[in-house]
């Protein structure tokens, strides 16, 4: 159960305080509204409902997450987006075809939650689906596209999140529909900029429609860059208090699969990032050291009232975002030939000309990883700085990285070539 203390309730009361005065013109003045040269430019960073087994709290379940990442500085880090995901709206609509919400879980609407947001710095994302349905007993877009869009750029809403549950049931085509979701958004009756993450999660024969490969998620890569900021290139990575490692890995390897698809604004998307939900604290901090190299969006699904202080160390690590959030927008890749048992190099070059390298071992014992500045990609050097992103100890090579890397762990480094 949710805890909720008298300080955090504190806490609670001056934040709505603050901003139940806004209106949505002062809002619009808050930071996070400014709209960048390219839509998510560096993957984007939030937190999610979903694995935090909060899809169907309200305001103020919702307002104490938010309230969270800020007093503990990860908003301040980059966290800045707050995605309700499935459960938020059950699809009910009235006489003309609106988007009907509950009034017990959102009692002064999902444009105030908007504005309250956008005043402490926060942008809002919203779950829907392709289809008239969506996953469970959520609502979809089909046969409401623009009306739906111009309702969330109405109040104020600044991501997107379209599953495919309902379009797969309607027997649609993704890349057709995906791209009348974005004609949409680009025709929306307030030209309000909103994010799209494109949520076809499913495997080729999965699910009660099985799919045939060219309407699964594996093809998504194809269609999404020109239509959306972020694409699934896999199944989901669990269930709430069940993502196991192997899942992770999984995906982590479908992602892998087209690197040169991601890039400024657009992004592959290998699933949420999933602290607290079976994993150890060693298997969380490899998700994250290889959602880093894969350039992927950093979406946090846990409940932040009770995420443990490992969890938070490793999301709150301002090396490993770093790397994420690198400007030149390369996604890494898996080193040709080093793969050795359940060993891995993997790289990713970085805009300072630097190079991060994590050393995975997948599995068990604890092995010895090496890989040298050339296989990695770096020019030829008298020396080479090395942090170890999770340590934080920096040393000297004239070419060798090796390390004792523990099952199931990674080893991040970030790797300098001297002047």
């Amino acid at each position: 159960m949710r805890r909720t203390t008298v300080a955090s309730a504190i806490v609670l009361a001056v934040l709505l305080v603050g901003a139940s005065g806004a209106s949505g013109a002062s809002a619009q003045k808050a930071p996070s509204q400014s709209a960048p040269t390219i839509p998510a430019a560096t993957p984007y960073m939030g937190w999610d409902s979903y694995l935090a087994g909060l899809s169907s709290a309200g305001e103020a379940a919702i307002l104490e997450q938010a309230d969270r990442l800020k007093r503990t500085g990860l908003q301040a880090d980059g966290y800045r987006l707050i995605w309700l995901d499935s459960g938020w709206w059950q699809g009910q609509r009235d006489a003309a075809g609106n988007l009907i919400v509950s009034a017990t879980m959102w009692p002064r609407g999902i444009a105030w939650l908007a504005s309250t947001l956008h005043a402490n710095g926060f942008k809002l994302g919203l779950y829907t689906d392709a289809g008239p349905t969506g996953c469970g007993v959520n609502g979809g877009l089909y046969g409401h596209y623009q009306q739906d869009v111009n309702t969330f750029a109405a109040w104020g809403v600044d991501a997107i999140k379209v599953d495919w549950c309902g379009g797969a049931a309607a027997g649609l085509t993704p890349a057709t529909a995906y791209a009348a979701v974005h004609q949409a958004i680009v025709n929306n009756s307030r030209h309000r900029q909103m994010l799209l993450n494109i949520c076809n999660f499913l495997q080729p024969g999965q699910g009660p429609t099985a799919p045939e490969f060219a309407k699964s998620a594996f093809v998504s890569y194809t269609f999404g860059p020109a239509n959306g900021n972020s694409w699934r290139t896999e199944t989901d990575v669990g269930v709430p208090g069940n993502v196991p490692f192997s899942s992770v890995l999984r995906n982590m390897d479908a992602d892998a699969v087209s690197p040169l698809a991601a890039g400024p604004g657009h992004w592959n998307d290998p699933d949420y990032l999933a602290p607290d939900q079976g994993m150890t604290a060693a298997q969380f901090q490899s998700q994250f050291s290889m959602w880093a190299i894969l350039a992927a969006p950093l979406m946090v699904s846990d409940d932040m009232q009770t995420i443990s202080s490992a969890s938070m160390a490793t999301i709150s690590n301002r090396q490993a975002i770093a790397i994420d959030q690198d400007p030149a927008g390369v996604q890494g890749w898996l080193v040709n030939n080093t793969t050795i048992g359940n060993t891995q190099v993997w790289e990713r070059p970085l805009a300072d000309g630097s190079v991060a390298v994590a050393l995975l071992n997948r599995g068990t014992p604890a092995a010895q990883i090496t890989a040298t500045a050339a296989t990695v990609g770096l020019p030829a050097a008298k020396s080479y700085t090395v942090l170890n992103v999770w340590t934080n100890q920096r040393s000297t090579t004239t070419g060798t990285l090796t390390a004792t890397v523990q099952p199931y762990s990674t080893v991040l480094v970030r790797v300098t070539p001297s002047k």
